[in-house]
């Protein structure tokens, strides 16, 4: 069942993307695990492995959970997330955290454009999370922002 479920999400991103084609965007093919992935291959859900700061924090470090300490003193710690893009053009991003020890799910959510393995968000919330992205082979990198600081936060499929 999962094979099926498999082979006809595929499917369905080929036409939406052959559709996009028709329309002047683009879909390079024969990508490998080391290039960029062709739009039809971003769909999936992948998890939060690892998350950079893009500001003066503290802490930080490899893998997850990670720990960053702001200016105050005060920890933020990011424990695990997923992001899911759909083959409708849907994502949805949930980020587990405790900021001052108190637990905090950060979500985003909206449409995405993918074209040979770079990703745009737009997100539906007044304050999106999301903004851009690379694909390669199984790793998303993408640049978010968490209350008003900017992180670089790694996935992977």
């Amino acid at each position: 069942m999962r094979n099926i479920t498999r082979i006809a999400t595929r499917a369905f991103a080929v036409l939406a993307i052959t559709g996009a084609a028709a329309c002047g965007g683009s879909d390079e093919g024969g990508a490998g695990p080391s290039s960029p992935a062709p739009a039809s291959d971003v769909n999936g859900t992948y998890s939060l492995t690892q998350v950079r700061t893009q500001a003066n924090l503290g802490g930080g470090g490899s893998g997850l959970p990670v720990t960053f300490i702001d200016g105050s003193g005060d920890a933020f710690v990011f424990l695990d997330g997923t992001l899911t893009l759909g083959t409708d053009g849907r994502f949805d991003l949930k980020v587990h955290t405790t900021f001052r020890g108190s637990p905090a799910t950060l979500t985003d959510y909206g449409t995405y454009s993918a074209s040979s393995g770079s990703v745009s968000f737009s997100s539906e919330k007044s304050t999106p999370r999301l903004s851009t992205g690379s694909v390669t082979g199984n790793t998303m990198t993408a640049n978010s922002q968490f209350g008003s600081i900017p992180f670089e936060i790694e996935l992977v499929r």
